[in-house]
């Protein structure tokens, strides 16, 4: 699963993700295309939006969904049914809450659902925020930052 921090490195540095091993499941949720839908800058939320649609190719949003809903975080149709929260969604955001300097990110809600949906549903978190590195090993979620990630997925750099 991409982080979001991760799919904005991997577009911004053009990074060909048809080199990826085909070996290997790529997932995004819908979080990660409102976070960039957030972006404040119009230019560079253009460049992410047709970065998205390349990554989309090898990791199509409808192929996981995420297990819990806030309200007023997604557009409709794009949480779970009913609203609520899943089995880690508070506790992965309280913990996230509690990082020293990142009290008041704006992030901790769509960190707190990724995060939860690979504990859930037994993914890897591709992220290079320690915050949500640390609260993965907290919790028992296996990440990888993108540099390691890149290392053992692209065919171009194992050839």
């Amino acid at each position: 699963m991409f982080d979001t921090n991760a799919l904005n490195q991997i577009i911004k540095q053009r990074i060909d993700a048809s080199d990826f091993d085909k070996n290997h499941e790529y997932f995004i949720t819908p979080v990660q295309y409102s976070e960039i839908l957030q972006t404040n800058n119009s230019t560079v939320r253009e460049k992410l939006l047709k970065g998205l649609e390349i990554i989309r190719e090898i990791a199509p949003m409808g192929r996981v969904h995420i297990h819990s809903a806030p309200w007023g975080h997604f557009p409709w149709g794009h949480g779970p049914w009913g609203g609520g929260n899943g089995k880690y969604y508070g506790q992965v955001l309280k913990k996230l809450s509690e990082c020293p300097g990142n009290k008041r990110r704006r992030g901790n809600n769509s960190d707190a659902l990724i995060i939860e949906t690979c504990k859930m549903d037994g993914m890897t978190l591709i992220t290079n925020d320690r915050y949500v590195q640390k609260i993965c090993v907290d919790i028992g979620v296996d990440w990888l930052t993108l540099d390691t990630f890149l290392g053992i997925v692209c065919v171009d750099a194992r050839n």
